[in-house]
């Protein structure tokens, strides 16, 4: 099982279009309309135009020296960047056929609670899955035309696994380790490739402080309370999230 670095949503559904393979599984923590609703906001973020660099500074030093203000000679023009995000959240809106078609071969699975996860692992079964197979390669004329590639694995990958448990009475050693060890049963059981990526804001890669977060050792544990709600903690004693996370996972950065 690995645990990679936080994507942007964006970036997480670019990685399963190029990546995976049937029949992979996504696993969506959260609701359907809450992950929806990331998505759009995050995609109108990603599609305003940047704001233009202040230039007063500029006039006001050529002014004083009564002189206009021109670029130096020999100094190329800025050029006018964008992100891979963006590109990517703008290919995704676009939807061109490979991506539709390989995203019909694709299950997505939405779990807004703990519960819903661990009851729709033990019972998940890939013969169950009604997301049908593509067509066979050996079908496909182009296929042999096209040369060898690397063949792409099958994932059971989950997306905000950490953040399901945020904010409950399983935030805890306990509650972390009972759904991780379901995750990894379940990926061996069915041959899968386990993987698990949480959420990250916009331009924030918060690797070291998501495995550095604190939690307790059992299930239900009280905070407590500082002045000004400032220095909580928890009663007893407490991990770093990523002395759970490396007895189930490998850390990996991600592919984005």
């Amino acid at each position: 099982p690995v645990f990679l670095s936080p994507a942007l949503p964006t970036e997480l559904l670019w990685h399963i279009l190029h990546h995976c393979a049937f029949p992979s599984t996504l696993i969506i923590c959260s609701s359907r309309a809450e992950f929806l609703s990331t998505v759009s906001r995050q995609i109108q973020h990603q599609q305003q135009p940047p704001p233009e660099p202040s230039r007063g500074a500029e006039y006001e030093e050529a002014a004083e020296g009564g002189q206009e203000a021109r670029p130096e000679e020999g100094t190329p023009p800025r050029p006018q960047t964008s992100s891979t995000a963006d590109a990517r959240a703008t290919q995704l809106l676009a939807a061109p056929l490979y991506q539709v078609a390989v995203a019909r071969h694709i299950c997505v699975v939405f779990t807004p609670t703990v519960s819903h996860l661990r009851a729709y692992l033990s019972v998940f079964s890939v013969a169950d899955s009604k997301v049908s197979a593509p067509p066979s390669p050996a079908d496909n004329n182009s296929s042999s035309s096209s040369g060898s590639t690397a063949p792409k694995e099958a994932l059971l990958l989950f997306y905000g696994l950490l953040d399901l448990h945020r904010n409950t009475s399983e935030w805890s050693v306990q509650g972390i380790s009972n759904t991780a060890a379901i995750l990894v049963e379940t990926a061996r059981r069915i041959g899968f490739q386990a993987v698990v990526v949480e959420p990250r804001a916009r331009g924030e890669a918060h690797t070291e402080e998501l495995l550095g977060e604190h939690m307790p050792i059992l299930s239900g544990s009280a905070r407590r309370a500082g002045p000004n709600l400032e220095g909580s903690g928890w009663t007893g004693r407490a991990v770093d999230v990523r002395c759970v996370l490396e007895r189930w996972f490998r850390f990996q950065p991600g592919n984005w």
